[in-house]
């Protein structure tokens, strides 16, 4: 059997543009209170940002993987971003914002839908 590299499991620049799209989501989630509009802060749409948020760093990471994908691959995707969502949220009091567990659910519905409808 072939000794598999992980260039060969994915597609280098497509793992480049989700490795930059999940650095823009950890820096908009890591904005200034003050910076946040109102509106935003604790209403149900600021939970669907969140679900559509890391929907699309699923999704991005998703579409980074040649076929046929191997399904270790996948948990340690699916994992990955479920650490990833509370280093996200815990981190956020630094920035005078607040944790929340819905907040970190919102994340898990997104990363869920997404890795659903793909799989």
């Amino acid at each position: 059997m072939a000794r598999l590299t992980w260039r060969s499991q994915v597609h280098p620049r497509r793992v480049v543009a989700t490795v930059l799209l999940t650095l823009g989501v950890l820096g908009l989630t890591h904005l200034p209170r003050e910076a946040v509009p109102p509106m935003l802060e604790g209403c149900l749409w600021d939970k669907a940002e969140h679900a559509l948020a890391y929907g699309l760093i699923a999704a991005s990471f998703l579409l980074s993987l040649r076929r046929p994908v191997r399904p270790s691959l996948l948990l340690t995707g699916l994992a990955a971003m479920a650490v990833l969502g509370v280093l996200d949220e815990i981190t956020q009091p630094l920035v005078r914002r607040t944790a929340s567990p819905l907040d970190y659910a919102g994340d898990l519905i997104g990363v869920a839908v997404v890795y659903a409808v793909f799989l």
